[in-house]
């Protein structure tokens, strides 16, 4: 395998998508593939930029306990939500069908067998007692109402491991995580949180899935807690979700001290092809296929009086995250239940929320949930609160967002600006650029983040990202704005670059204009898609053939990297894929 030259962007086919759809609504839907293949070109406008932190800068801020700057630390525990995404697909070789020759028909026909082969397994996991090595994903695995317009991507929780690189391969290259060595290696347990089968979706089951070996040191005294998530049903009757990993809560104590502080980190998209997902979802009724983009697309506005009340009491916002977050809120808050067990009688000295894309959308709606909303909120002390939380720093939140879409209307997120998160709001976005941003290398970002006197929001993007910078109508970006890569000093027609929403190209933009030698290389890189597809269809050996080379090299790739990668777990779960293919 070897690497592209540049990064191969998905993200940037969402974005163009949204900023058309956001504009043109639901009755232009029809409209989607020519959508899709047209970028936009909107005017940029002039900035400034500021000096580097200079040593002593650096050193008397000391970086406030956090290993590295903490925009990157952030972006890097974005990026770790979706790696241990990676970790729970059972087919990592192909999860998404993409690989499998024959074109749409054969993709069909094997995701009918894999639809058949859950519904016999979820009736034998449901008597069992649940553990997190079930299989889940579509509902009928766990018996849940199930939708079978979803593609079936099925996962198991009991690999997940943040000290192990992962790699999964969605149809034209093999996306590789690596892991940040200052936030893995810090870890001593690591925990799932998940629906327990055959019950309501606040009936949530908590175990421990692994623990730091011995090997890595015994520093390690952080706590990992995922939790699994629901996607896919944006409001619609009759069309439920499926689950899979969304995020986690990490327990990070800090160095030289009792005091400890809470990340919340919600994943972003993940998918095949991008065209087809988007194509696919870009309904109401009729939504089909990958759920994280039906989420994505479920782009209408919902209001208190309308199921949005547990999110906010004051404006509207996305219904598609609303919904997610409504079903994925009792297995969070099981997560930080038991991390407040672990820290019986203290409280955290921050409470962090952050993630990328999706992510990011779903990170402003659970802020707003827990200060505006009518269950959690306002400010943490709502009805739906655990009584062990309420002492929580919630009127001190601090949210992180990068490449995040607009997840709400004018009046929400200016409110959850200005009066929740005490930050700059960017009101004048008849043009998409902000003209008082700020860039990562300002002393102030490490200041305010730093603070557990004050809350605050900042919204990380590079200038050319269509995800974060179209003007919405009827849309507002919540936080204060950061621009990841060097602004310029007159950028007069800067058009989209299909490139900008990249979790690896927003970091390598803040890497470059930070004085941080601390901050690890790289965790999100692309390698290619080296096996010819052509001739393969309809030849059952050659299909079979190409699915022992992809798990070939699958294996191959963890034994030479990852010394405690259970092969005997993925061959069993390999074999079922096989068996699928190769019945008639």
């Amino acid at each position: 395998m070897k690497l592209p030259g540049k990064y191969v962007g998905g993200g940037w086919v969402f974005g163009i998508a949204l900023d058309q759809f956001y504009r043109w609504g639901f009755a232009r839907r029809h409209l989607a593939p020519v959508v899709l293949a047209t970028a936009a070109v909107l005017t940029g406008c002039a900035g400034q930029t500021h000096a580097p932190l200079s040593d002593d800068v650096a050193d008397r801020q000391n970086l406030s306990g956090f290993p590295y700057h903490p925009l990157v630390y952030h972006l890097d525990l974005s990026t770790l939500a979706y790696h241990l995404h990676a970790q729970t697909l059972i087919w990592p070789f192909d999860p998404y069908y993409e690989a499998l020759p024959g074109g749409e028909i054969g993709r069909a026909n094997f995701m009918a067998k894999v639809q058949g082969w859950a519904g016999a397994k979820g009736r034998e996991q449901a008597a069992a007692r649940p553990n997190a090595g079930d299989y889940r994903g579509p509902g009928r695995l766990a018996g849940f109402d199930d939708n079978p317009l979803h593609d079936p991507i099925l996962y198991r929780y009991d690999g997940l491991a943040p000290w192990q690189s992962a790699i999964t391969n969605t149809g034209d290259r093999w996306v590789e995580y690596l892991p940040s060595a200052p936030i893995a290696d810090r870890i001593r347990d690591v925990y799932m949180c998940q629906r327990r089968p055959s019950a309501a979706h606040d009936t949530v089951s908590v175990g421990r899935v692994a623990s730091n070996s011995a090997a890595r040191g015994s520093g390690a005294r952080d706590v990992l807690l995922a939790f699994e998530g629901s996607t896919g049903d944006k409001g619609e009757t009759g069309h439920p979700a499926s689950q899979s990993l969304l995020g986690f809560v990490l327990l990070r104590h800090r160095a030289g001290s009792g005091a400890y502080d809470i990340h919340i980190s919600l994943r972003g998209s993940r998918s095949g092809s991008l065209l087809r997902a988007v194509a696919q979802a870009n309904w109401d009724v009729r939504a089909r296929g990958n759920p994280d983009w039906i989420t994505d697309l479920g782009y209408g506005l919902v209001s208190p009086e309308d199921k949005a009340a547990h999110i906010t009491t004051t404006g509207a916002v996305h219904r598609g995250f609303a919904r997610s977050l409504e079903l994925s809120l009792p297995n969070i808050f099981a997560c930080l239940g038991k991390a407040a067990s672990l820290r019986p009688g203290s409280r955290p000295e921050n409470i962090y929320v952050t993630g990328h894309s999706l992510g990011g959308g779903l990170a402003q709606q659970f802020v707003s949930a827990m200060t505006l909303g009518d269950q959690y909120g306002p400010n943490g002390g709502g009805p739906a609160m655990p009584h062990a939380l309420r002492t929580w720093p919630w009127q001190q939140i601090k949210l992180i967002t990068f490449s995040a879409p607009r997840a709400g209307d004018p009046v929400w997120a200016e409110t959850l600006t200005t009066q929740v998160l005490a930050s700059d709001f960017h009101a004048r976005d008849r043009l998409r650029y902000d003209y008082n941003a700020l860039v990562p290398n300002d002393p102030s970002i490490v200041a305010r983040l730093a603070d557990p006197t004050t809350p605050v929001g900042y919204r990380v993007l590079v200038t050319t990202d269509a995800v974060s910078t179209s003007v919405v109508a009827g849309r507002k970006p919540v936080g204060k704005t950061v621009y990841a890569d060097k602004l310029r000093s007159l950028a007069i027609a800067a058009p989209y670059d299909p490139d900008s929403h990249e979790p690896a190209v927003v970091r390598d933009f803040m890497v470059a204009s930070l004085s941080d030698s601390d901050i690890p290389p790289a965790l999100w890189r692309y390698r290619k898609f080296s096996l010819a597809k052509a001739g393969e269809a309809g030849n059952p050996e050659r299909e079979m053939d190409l699915y022992t080379r992809l798990q070939t090299i699958y294996l191959r790739y963890h034994s030479g990297l990852n010394p405690d990668f259970d092969a005997a777990a993925f061959e069993r779960d390999a074999e079922i894929f096989n068996l699928l293919l190769a019945e008639e």
